[in-house]
């Protein structure tokens, strides 16, 4: 439920905000609230995964892409997250995250997340991967997505890290081919 909450906010900030085009990046403050705790008295590495999904719609409220999308039935996929922990969260404290969208390629697109405390110290950064789909489940090329938005679909340059990141969410994490042919551990029985 809190989760909803945050997004009714951030759409009712957003209304205050300054519009921003497909590659600005989108600031979203939040606060650490009670509910996002683990056990350890820090935000849960979980909740991160779920408001970068708040800070995503926020960025479609501010770009003007969610009524575009809502009116064509497409929706983001995700498709493949990525987080690096580096300082916790704790109850009570102020933050930001700093949404990026990097670029793309024929079916996907790359967000760049970073989790910023009020004394400026990263506290996580993250990518997301998401695909565009129809209510149908029918995949939308990422040309005609941006084509709608009134964007330019030639993607700026990946960095390699976002390349790096791109490439996992297609293939996976595979083992190298010597690694591969290596005998199963065996499992203690």
């Amino acid at each position: 439920m809190n989760l909803f909450l945050r997004l009714v906010l951030a759409w009712l900030k957003g209304l205050r905000r300054p519009r921003l085009n497909i590659l600005d990046e989108c600031v979203s403050d939040f606060k650490v609230w009670f509910t996002d705790q683990d056990a350890f008295r820090h935000m849960t590495n979980s909740r991160y995964f779920s408001l970068t999904d708040v800070s995503i719609i926020d960025y479609m409220f501010r770009t003007k892409a969610w009524p575009k999308l809502r009116a064509m039935g497409w929706m983001p996929h995700i498709t493949y997250e990525d987080m690096v922990f580096l300082k916790p969260l704790r109850w009570g404290q102020r933050f930001v995250i700093r949404t990026q969208f990097l670029g793309w390629d024929d079916d996907r697109v790359i967000a760049r997340h970073i989790f910023e405390r009020a004394d400026g110290k990263i506290a996580a950064q993250g990518y997301t991967v998401a695909r565009f789909v129809s209510m149908k489940g029918e995949r939308i090329p990422t040309a005609t997505v941006l084509k709608l938005l009134g964007t330019d679909p030639a993607s700026p340059a990946l960095s390699a890290e976002a390349q790096d990141i791109m490439d996992r969410a297609l293939n996976g994490y595979r083992q190298p081919a010597d690694r591969q042919a290596e005998a199963p551990i065996p499992v203690a029985a």
